[in-house]
């Protein structure tokens, strides 16, 4: 991996002055119920005095991976890749995240039980955690966390097909009008709802 990325630093006339940061060096995480807690602040103060060192205009970091403020090298457990960028978004103040992934954008609903399903141009962050928390594979809720704190549009787009526009996640309410109210469908399978009345 690191010979694959000073590969890329020779190739000067792809990435003109390009870096590559190891995340365990910067990002500081500990442990906490629902998986890594990022300390915001020594990360924010950690990355910064990095990037005043550097001065390229870009890097490359790499992902799933951190430190605990031990300093011994941790993980960021399922979804990491995702949570890291999202991470490292809030920290630098991005203005948006771009997710790669194997898939078009966020479907409106499984296109194995719905053919029909279509990729949603855009969504807000509700809708996005909605559809997630009832089973729809978009985006972990705790990834989407760091994004949303600095109100930081993601998108979803296809790493096979990145002439795809995706869909976009925004934050607050979608201003493109729709046609239909509903932005999609999801499920839980092997979960059966019993309603007990006295």
């Amino acid at each position: 991996f690191q010979a694959h990325l000073q590969a890329i630093q020779a190739d000067n006339s792809r990435f003109p002055r390009s870096r590559w940061l190891d995340a365990r060096k910067v990002l500081v995480v500990r442990p906490g119920e629902t998986g890594p807690v990022v300390d915001w602040e020594v990360s924010t103060s950690r990355l910064a005095a990095w990037l005043k060192t550097e001065e390229v205009p870009w890097v490359v970091i790499t992902g799933y991976i951190a430190s605990t403020p031990d300093g011994v090298a941790t993980t960021l457990k399922r979804n990491g890749s995702d949570f890291s960028a999202s991470i490292f978004g809030n920290l630098a103040n991005a203005s948006s995240i771009v997710i790669w992934t194997d898939v078009d954008g966020v479907l409106s609903a499984d296109p194995r039980r719905v053919p029909e399903a279509i990729v949603l141009g855009e969504m807000s962050y509700n809708e996005a955690m909605e559809l997630a928390y009832f089973g729809a594979k978009v985006l972990h809720p705790h990834t989407m966390a760091p994004a949303l704190a600095k109100k930081i549009h993601i998108w979803i787009r296809n790493s096979f097909h990145p002439e795809r526009p995706g869909t976009k996640i925004l934050y607050g309410r979608s201003p493109t009008p729709r046609e239909h109210p509903v932005t999609g469908f999801s499920t839980v399978d092997h979960v059966a709802l019993i309603n007990v009345e006295g």
